[in-house]
């Protein structure tokens, strides 16, 4: 079928399917989530506070359980498209490059993102392992992202954004689960949970494994991208005093993947060759944290976390690492018009490293620490009307040094249906481990290649730089959101970044090396030599045009323009494959119906705008891509559901990897049925 026709067809089934309302006995239990209750939905990542989501003075946007389920996503990723502005690209069926505003790669090292709180950000390849980071999607009670810098409240690496993953009480889990799938590219997936009570307290365990299909390279073979993955974890949550929260949490895992990288070499005519390889990754962790109030009406929280990770790439290294993490702050009201918050923390992290093959990391074991201190001042200038927010956080690390990281934001609420407000920062994004200490072959030009009239190859090389800076940006935001009913929302925002010192490259010295063969080795040093600005809009509208339908139209615009600050050709390149590393333009249309009888019909077309241009060894076409859902409730205990992903061509690709080169694969059309029992 031809997507014209198919994008006809699946028109027309959704006007047939809204002209039959819903009654109120027929639908969901638990009814869907209004557009008047999601406005009060309490957001705590942009100010470490609980505040409702039209209170915010950010560009924050919350995606919902409900939002997760009825998308069809089977993983984080794929259910972070749903905000606006956030660029999730499949570099394979195991693998994704994820950022806000830009600068996206295979370590989207812009964002900072969290899971309840702990940092999930690699300080080995500055970014997530999104492969690695995965949890019971039922069990997400919702994913708050913000959109601009962070850094006042988390600290470095939250440059372009924050996205907190936060999941649910156990208290909210209580009873059983059981979900069981199959399909073409989810080819099996199952999860369990059970939920249960003790004196003062909930808890839970869970777990979850599945198996995805490997998708294909340009030509129509089977990439190597296999991925399977199994993971069991636990919650429980208890009240010892009527003044005192105490969470205990944690969750292991094991995940074998498969790659394939584009390897320089010497022996071929080409220069590189490409190496299948499997990359193995394991590891655990545990998280408490306890909330009191105090007798003069403050609050504080204290959280901890201890984290051990094992990632094994054939043929390239195997990291060990262990993490530990103590984060306090402590919230008081001082009078009718400040509310204050400060806070302490540390985290120290450590290493080891064998490396050898396609890359050299040394020296083998190396350890990082993070002390940092904030303050937060959220000061009523009128009330109901104007507030100032300052924020200011302290950080000294291994690899940077010290770093301030302030933010001013200013809210004016002129009626209860109308928000206006903007806000200026600074953030910073620190190098990492192997920026700083790894050397690797990035390619060969064969005798007689363009650029090489050498009778020899001629490899050029990344060696450690040990001086890199951190990147900077100085950001400014400002926003405006409109209730116009309660049936009817917009959101829009408006920002313009300035970065210096961001990441490159220049030229070094050359010599000659007659092991493991004869070549010409061209060093090239890592440096700060790029600076960018970016400016552009995003615009969310949330519209319920009837009781039982919902439409949530998105778009964002970007525009990102680099320019290197020398001569330095490695430089001039590594501006052009940064500003050839986004989409200018994103679209995305959510029509979501309850229907009668428990049943649910939900569409989801996507635009995403071209990468780079012809000219462009990095270019990938537009696409547009089609979802749809229909689930059925024959009980309120059971669901039936049937999906349908990437429907409008059979293959696309979406990126080309440039960090850690990989073999260029085409995500296929796919689709699934899914069970799930609640009991």
């Amino acid at each position: 079928m031809r997507p014209s026709s198919l994008a006809c067809l699946t028109l027309s089934l959704t006007l047939t399917l809204s002209s039959v309302p819903a009654s109120a006995d027929d639908r969901e239990d638990p009814p869907d989530i209004s557009l008047e209750a999601l406005l009060g939905v309490e957001v705590t990542s942009a100010s470490r506070k609980t505040e409702r989501l039209h209170e915010v003075a950010a560009a924050v946007f919350v995606i919902s359980r409900e939002d997760i389920e009825r998308s069809g996503a089977t993983n984080i990723p794929q259910a972070l498209r749903l905000a606006p502005a956030v660029e999730v690209a499949g570099l394979a069926n195991n693998r994704w490059a994820v950022s806000v505003r830009g600068f996206n790669n295979r370590f989207g090292n812009k964002l900072l993102v969290l899971m309840d709180g702990r940092s999930i950000y690699s300080p080995l390849f500055s970014g997530v392992l999104w492969e690695y980071e995965d949890t019971l999607l039922e069990d997400i009670d919702r994913i708050e992202v913000i959109r601009g810098p962070g850094a006042a409240m988390w600290g470095a690496n939250a440059v372009n954004g924050v996205i907190n993953i936060i999941t649910r009480r156990a208290r909210d889990t209580q009873g059983n689960l059981l979900v069981a799938g199959a399909g073409s590219e989810e080819r099996v997936f199952g999860a369990f949970r059970h939920g249960g009570q003790t004196a003062d307290g909930h808890f839970r365990v869970w777990g979850k494994a599945y198996k995805r299909d490997e998708a294909v390279d340009t030509y129509g073979h089977t990439g190597n991208d296999y991925s399977r993955a199994a993971r069991v974890g636990f919650r429980s949550d208890w009240s010892p005093a009527a003044n005192r929260r105490l969470t205990l949490s944690g969750q292991a895992y094991t995940a074998p993947t498969g790659d394939a990288f584009t390897v320089a070499d010497t022996t071929s005519p080409q220069g590189v060759a490409l190496s299948k390889r499997r990359q193995d990754g394991k590891g655990g962790h545990l998280l408490g944290r306890s909330e009191w109030t105090l007798a003069d009406g403050s609050d504080a929280a204290l959280q901890a976390y201890v984290e051990y990770s094992t990632m094994d790439l054939q043929g390239a290294f195997q990291e060990q690492r262990t993490t530990a993490d103590v984060d306090f702050q402590h919230r008081i009201p001082l009078g009718e018009r400040h509310d204050l918050i400060w806070g302490l923390g540390y985290r120290y992290s450590s290493d080891h490293i064998d490396s050898g093959g396609i890359i050299s990391i040394a020296p083998k074991s190396s350890s990082f620490n993070l002390a940092s201190a904030f303050v937060y001042d959220d000061i009523t200038l009128s009330p109901e009307t104007l507030r100032l927010m300052l924020g200011l956080r302290l950080e000294n690390s291994s690899f940077a040094g010290f770093e301030p990281l302030p933010n001013v934001r200013l809210m004016w609420t002129p009626s209860p249906t109308q928000t206006l407000w903007g806000s200026v920062s600074r953030a910073v994004r620190i190098p990492s481990r192997a920026e700083l200490d790894a050397q690797v072959d990035v390619a060969v030009l064969p005798p007689g290649a363009p650029g090489n009239p050498t009778p020899l190859p001629l490899v050029t090389r990344n060696v450690p730089s040990g001086d890199l800076q951190p990147e900077t940006v100085i950001a400014y935001d400002i926003g405006f959101r409109q209730r116009f009913s309660t049936s009817l929302s917009l959101d829009i925002t408006a920002f313009y970044n300035q970065y210096d010192d961001l990441r490159s490259a220049g030229l070094g010295d050359r010599r000659l090396t007659f092991t493991p063969a004869p070549a010409i080795i061209q060093n090239i040093f890592p440096d700060n030599s790029i600076k960018a600005h970016t400016h552009g809009f995003e615009i969310a509208v949330d519209w319920n045009p009837l009781s039982w339908w919902r439409i949530q139209p998105s778009y964002s615009a970007l525009r990102l323009t680099t320019e290197a600050k020398n001569d330095d050709p490695i430089s001039q390149n590594s501006a052009r494959l940064i500003n050839d590393s986004s989409p200018q333009q994103q679209a995305s249309l959510r029509s979501s119906m309850s229907l009668p009888h428990r049943q649910q019909f939900d569409v989801w077309l996507r635009y995403v705008g071209k990468l780079g241009d012809r000219n462009s060894a990095f270019a990938v076409p537009a696409y547009t891509t089609l979802d749809l859902r229909y689930a059925w409730r024959p009980t309120r205990d059971f669901e039936l559901s049937v999906v349908g992903q990437n429907l409008l061509d059979n293959s696309h690709p979406e990126f080309i990897p440039s960090l850690l080169p990989s073999q260029t694969i085409e995500l296929q059309r796919g689709g699934y049925v899914k069970a799930k029992w609640q009991f």
